[in-house]
C-alpha cells in the first residue's frame, strides 16, 4: 500500500496543524499522499510538500489510490465513502471532530495506526450500503436515507411495503431507513436499535409517529423496501447520509434495497464495537 488519499476539511484549525505531520509520516513509509491543491496548501515545501500528488478535487484524491485517510467527524468519513463508492478502497477514520462514532484512531495515535496499516495489521470491516431509487435518480447510503416532512411543521403519511406486501401507513414528521452503520445515529435517537455493525439487516424507524404503536422495525438485508409518500404540503425532503438533500412531492414513490457494494473500513482488532459503544455513549458512567 503505496498511495494514500487523504480527505479532511481544509478549513479547521487542526486540520492545517496536522495535514504536514500526515504527510510526514506516510512519506517515511515511502508513501505517496494524494491531496486535493486546497488540502496541499497547508503543507510547505519544507514540510514534504514535493513528495505529495497534488490533483484538482477530492474526488481526484481517491482515484487509483491503495487506500484512503479520512481526518474529521463521522461526516468526513460518510462524505468518504460517497467519494470511494464501489471501488472498494480501504479507509482509515481519524477523528478530529466530536463523537466520531465511525472513525478508528485520533491524531494522538496517528503514527501507531499508520505503522499498523503499512504492516499490515488491521482488518477490514465490510459494512452494508443501502441502495435507493425515485423515479429521477438513484443513491447510496452508508448511514441512512431519511424522508423528512420538510419546512412545514405537518405530519405526512408513509405507506410501507416490503417485497411487495403491505406493512402499514404510518402518519409522521418521517421515517428513516438505516444500515447497521447507521443505527448508532439518527436512527437511534428516534428510538431505534442499536445493531452490531455486521449484521446482515436494515431498521426503519418512524420519526415522532402519530400513534405510538408504530415503532422501528427490523428487516433482513435481502429485503426490498418500498416507501409511498403522501402529504397536503409540496417539498419535502429526503436526505441521503445527511450530506444531500433532494426535494420530493407528495404522491412520491421511494424504493430502498441493499446495495451491490459494500464500504470496507480499517479496523484494529484490539479495539471492539463494544469498546467504542462504551466510550461515545458513555455506558458505565455515574
Amino acid at each position: 500500500m503505496n498511495r494514500v488519499g487523504v480527505i479532511a476539511n481544509p478549513a479547521r484549525p487542526v486540520i492545517a496543524g496536522l495535514i504536514p505531520e500526515l504527510v510526514r509520516l506516510v512519506s517515511s513509509r515511502s508513501g505517496k499522499p494524494t491531496l486535493s491543491a486546497d488540502l496541499a496548501a497547508t503543507v510547505g515545501e519544507e514540510e514534504g510538500r514535493g513528495e505529495c500528488v497534488i490533483v484538482d478535487s477530492d474526488d481526484r484524491a481517491v482515484e487509483d489510490v491503495d487506500w484512503v485517510i479520512a481526518i474529521g467527524g463521522d461526516g468526513t468519513l460518510l462524505k468518504t465513502a460517497r467519494l470511494v463508492g464501489a471501488s472498494g478502497t480501504p479507509i482509515l477514520g481519524v477523528n478530529s471532530g466530536k463523537l466520531g462514532f465511525m472513525m478508528q484512531t485520533t491524531p494522538g495515535d496517528l503514527e501507531d495506526a499508520l505503522e499498523r496499516v503499512f504492516d499490515g495489521r488491521f482488518t477490514l470491516d465490510k459494512r452494508l450500503v443501502l441502495q435507493g431509487r425515485i423515479a429521477n435518480g438513484t443513491f447510496s447510503a452508508l448511514n441512512d436515507i431519511v424522508i423528512d416532512k420538510g419546512a412545514i411543521c405537518r405530519v405526512i403519511e408513509l405507506g410501507i411495503y416490503v417485497n411487495d406486501e403491505y406493512v402499514n401507513n404510518v402518519m409522521a414528521d418521517g421515517l428513516i431507513v438505516s444500515t447497521p452503520t447507521g443505527s448508532t445515529a439518527y436512527s437511534l435517537a428516534a428510538g431505534g436499535p442499536i445493531l452490531a455493525p455486521d449484521m446482515e439487516a436494515m431498521v426503519v424507524s418512524p420519526i415522532c409517529p402519530h400513534t405510538l404503536s408504530n415503532r422501528a422495525m427490523v428487516l433482513a438485508a435481502r429485503d426490498r423496501i418500498r416507501i409511498e409518500v403522501r402529504a397536503d404540503h409540496p417539498d419535502l425532503l429526503l436526505t441521503v447520509d445527511g450530506q444531500e438533500n433532494v426535494v420530493i412531492q407528495s404522491g412520491c414513490t421511494v424504493e430502498l434495497c441493499r446495495a451491490d457494494h459494500t464500504i470496507h473500513l480499517i479496523r484494529f482488532t484490539d479495539r471492539s464495537f463494544y469498546d467504542v459503544l462504551r466510550t461515545k455513549l458513555k455506558w458505565g458512567e455515574r
